[in-house]
């Protein structure tokens, strides 16, 4: 179900979804010719039943597409701050006298490139980009320690420590909240009473005596669509509704419009396959 949820397109989702709806409906109409028995009052009771359901799924459907939404905000917002904190961090670290402001700003600049890359990428992307990421963020930690040594009881450490700490651990909510998705129990119980509600559908306009084939199918045309806006909320990068990355995108320009001295320049990093020019960033 896990990759029926999250691994299938959703043009291919949608197209299945409508068909099943649309099927369910034929099977409530077959049902109830074959089982029910006519008698007085069954309009009212199959109409008392559908309205029931229906609503039922109207609940289904807003307390799923909330979910989905809340993931998609938290999503947004850490782009924001993870961009806010990397930036901050990198200027920081630049007050520190000698070698090590600029060797500890052009780690950060790759890390900001690496988090750039790995919010683009799709799903199956984003495992080697996150492997990247928790090297660099050893080293900056294990540079940033060195580097504070002489200075440990001033302001600056304090201020440079809280500003690497909130840097990475940004990164990593972002990596969890990326994983995060709506419980696949969730949405099975979402489509099963679906079908069910368009069975039921198919069952109380039969009973009344009336087909309404092109209403049910619009309705049901409708109900694959908010279904189908669910699941794309619950894939960043992947389906219609992309998450921006315009704040780590402007962040990395600002990087590569300011250069740093020349004592930036660092060995390769053992995390990436080339080292980032002075005044740059390298990708993943």
């Amino acid at each position: 179900m896990d990759e029926l949820a999250i691994g299938t397109p959703l043009w291919v989702l949608a197209p299945l979804l409508l068909v099943a709806l649309l099927a369910a409906r034929e099977i409530g109409v077959w049902t109830h010719r074959r089982l029910a028995h006519s008698r007085d009052g069954e309009d009212t009771e199959h109409d008392y039943i559908l309205n029931g359901i229906l609503g039922l799924l109207a609940l289904l459907v807003a307390f799923t597409f909330g979910l989905a939404l809340d993931r998609y905000d938290a999503r947004r917002e850490l782009v924001v701050d993870e961009a806010a904190a990397i930036g901050t961090a990198e200027m920081r670290v630049r007050l520190l006298e000698g070698p090590d402001g600029p060797r500890l700003a052009a780690m950060l600049r790759e890390y900001g490139a690496n988090r750039l890359a790995y919010g683009e990428a799709v799903a199956a992307k984003k495992p080697p980009l996150r492997a990247v990421s928790l090297q660099l963020r050893a080293r900056i930690e294990t540079e940033t320690l060195a580097a504070l040594q002489p200075v440990r009881t001033t302001p600056l450490a304090s201020l440079i420590t809280q500003a690497i700490n909130d840097a990475i651990d940004i990164g990593v909510e972002r990596e969890a909240t990326h994983a995060s998705r709506i419980p696949t129990a969730a949405l099975a119980v979402l489509v099963i009473y679906a079908l069910v509600s368009a069975g039921v559908l198919g069952s109380a306009l039969d009973a009344a005596g009336r087909r309404s084939r092109g209403m049910s199918a619009v309705l049901f045309a409708l109900l694959t669509m908010a279904i189908i806006v669910i699941l794309d909320l619950d894939r960043p990068q992947e389906g219609f509704i992309r998450i921006s990355q315009e704040p780590l995108a402007l962040l990395v320009e600002s990087f590569e419009a300011t250069p740093l001295p020349a004592a930036a320049n660092a060995p390769p990093s053992p995390a990436t396959p080339a080292s980032p020019a002075a005044g740059g960033s390298s990708g993943p």
